[in-house]
């Protein structure tokens, strides 16, 4: 299923959007742009705006006292996060679901006596499904898993980001490290643990039509469900990796692993479309994508037999498309 768009003008190879948009998806594209500026881009002008105001405007002092905050909040993604409810029920995830749209689909009950850990496949470009679905209430997780508390594992990179920072852990981010899981996972019964195993890895294997994961010793979460004490939910999220097309090759990808290490984050080359056309830019394409769990596996039984359980569930999930006919996806 795609989401079809509406007729425009082609020009040049070019597919501009009509004049005539209805303000509802002018609103959608919005929020996905404040997404992707004030989360995954934050960095590109947060900094420079904020060491701008200090050196050559007299309102220096902002730039200071957000400094200070910084510093004196710098353990807080370490040690369970800073979730705030207000942020995660605001009105723009809801233009933000509806852009592409995005469903989130039950399959058994989670008893809120218990922890977890929420393994999400595949990583895609910017994880769009998995964000808005753990780390906002817009599709109903708090409703549909009562006394279940999500909380996002961010990349440490994030957090040294001026406002991504604190948008991150308004919504229930975490820091990517052991030990703060171990401090998220036994605060209190339901407190759980959303992460992406393949990591940031994964997005270079991230190509429209195809689902290429990194599951090979990447078994750090078994080891920390045992260690915990939690039950691990393997989730597979549809359609992520059909919002983007990439730009690759051999010499290309040889580059963009080695810049991974340097700068702890994936630098994709990415095509996807604009605000006034189709054809190109920086904004996902409409597809739909639903994210789909499965019922926690106990942790006490061998690990080997976990871990083939996780793959096989995987299996089961990716050759089975029609989740993506969801009626929550027909909007």
């Amino acid at each position: 299923m795609t989401v079809t768009q509406p007729n425009g003008c082609q020009i040049f190879g070019i597919k501009f959007a009509p004049l005539r948009i209805p303000l509802e998806r002018r609103l959608q594209t919005a929020s996905v742009a404040f997404f992707l500026t004030f989360l995954l881009l934050a960095m590109f002008h947060t900094i420079p705006i904020l060491t701008y105001m200090l050196i050559f405007t007299k309102f220096w002092y902002i730039p200071m006292l957000y400094a200070a905050w910084i510093f004196y909040d710098r353990n807080t993604p370490y040690q369970g996060g800073r979730k705030w409810g207000a942020v995660r029920n605001l009105s723009i995830w809801a233009y933000y679901r509806d852009y592409f749209p995005i469903g989130l689909v039950k399959t058994a009950e989670l008893p809120a006596n218990k922890n977890y850990i929420f393994c999400v496949y595949p990583h895609g470009i910017i994880s769009a499904a998995s964000f808005l679905n753990f780390q906002s209430n817009v599709n109903n997780f708090d409703q549909l898993y009562p006394g279940i508390d999500p909380h996002f594992v961010v990349l440490n990179a994030n957090f040294r980001v001026p406002i991504a920072k604190d948008i991150y852990l308004a919504c229930g981010g975490i820091a990517a490290s052991e030990q703060s899981i171990i401090n998220c996972l036994q605060r209190k019964p339901g407190a759980s643990c959303v992460l992406m195993p393949g990591g940031a890895s994964e997005s270079f294997l991230a190509f429209p039509g195809k689902c290429n994961i990194i599951l090979r010793n990447r078994r750090g979460f078994i080891r920390l469900a045992i260690k915990t004490g939690a039950s691990v939910v393997p989730a597979f999220s549809f359609g992520e990796n059909e919002i983007y097309d990439q730009i690759t090759g051999k010499w290309l990808l040889w580059l963009q692993q080695k810049l991974k290490i340097v700068l702890g984050v994936a630098p994709c080359l990415i095509k996807g479309r604009g605000f006034f056309q189709y054809s190109f830019g920086l904004l996902p394409h409409r597809r739909p994508i639903v994210t789909v769990g499965k019922v926690s596996l106990c942790t006490c039984l061998i690990l080997f037999w976990l871990f083939v359980d996780f793959r096989s569930f995987l299996r089961l999930r990716t050759s089975n498309h029609q989740f993506l006919r969801h009626p929550k996806l027909r909007r």
